[in-house]
């Protein structure tokens, strides 16, 4: 549902058909002059869970990996209870991994079929970058002057850039290194959170997402916090 990551024409989802949709009814609605055009720039912490617990499995088969990213949400408010979010961010991880443990967490990249060396025991340098973009309707009623609550679903585009490093060989030359860009991927999310607003232009938020790897499926999934401070339009 995003388009600033895809790579052809085609592939411009609703990402772009939303677009001229939200102004519309933000045209409609008046919402900029009402004052709901919110710009938060974020920071979150994600964590996910691949592999689907399994009483034959160690927990050395399993992967969890912790993540920050920082970015930037746009709240367009649409009807009175109803707004529409955008957001971009990045986040990047700098680990070392053994080969026992060298699988993909969220199960869509095949790294056993690389052409690294996965010795028995081996220990070897994995770096990712994660590029995202987000899309989402939100339900948001206020409650009073400074409470406004948040829950909907949405849409995440991710496009992930990996890059894996054998250790030094023996004779002290430099190791295998692969590089893997894996195509743009869809995730649907739900979120709920809450706003706070500090003084008249200026809000704070806390947001929790669930991101769904292969919908309807729970497994595998990923879930984030994040909080923002936003100044209002």
């Amino acid at each position: 549902m995003k388009c600033i990551f895809l790579k052809k024409p085609r592939h411009l989802s609703c990402f772009v058909l939303l677009a001229p949709f939200s102004l519309s009814l933000l045209w409609e609605n008046d919402a900029l002059a009402a004052g709901r055009f919110l710009i938060s720039p974020y920071a979150s912490a994600s964590s996910s869970k691949a592999i689907k617990p399994n009483k034959s499995k160690t927990a050395a088969d399993e992967t969890v990996t912790q993540r920050t990213t920082y970015g930037l949400k746009i709240d367009i408010g649409l009807f009175r209870f109803l707004s529409f979010q955008v957001g971009v961010g990045t986040n990047k991880v700098d680990t070392t991994r053994k080969s026992t443990t060298m699988r993909d967490e969220f199960g869509e990249i095949k790294l056993e079929d690389s052409n690294l060396d996965l010795q028995q025991d081996g220990e070897y340098k994995y770096k990712e970058e994660q590029r995202l973009a987000t899309a989402k309707f939100l339900f948001s009623p206020r409650i009073g002057q400074m409470l406004t609550l948040k829950a909907g679903a949405g849409v995440r585009a991710r496009q992930r850039l990996l890059s894996l490093s054998e250790p030094e060989k023996a004779d002290g030359s430099p190791g295998t290194q692969q590089n893997i860009k894996d195509p743009i991927r869809y995730h649907a999310l739900a979120s709920a959170g809450l706003s706070i607003r500090l003084l008249k232009a200026f809000s704070f938020g806390a947001e929790y997402n669930f991101y769904f790897m292969k919908f309807p499926k729970i497994e595998p999934h990923e879930q984030e916090v994040a909080i923002s401070a936003g100044v209002q339009i």
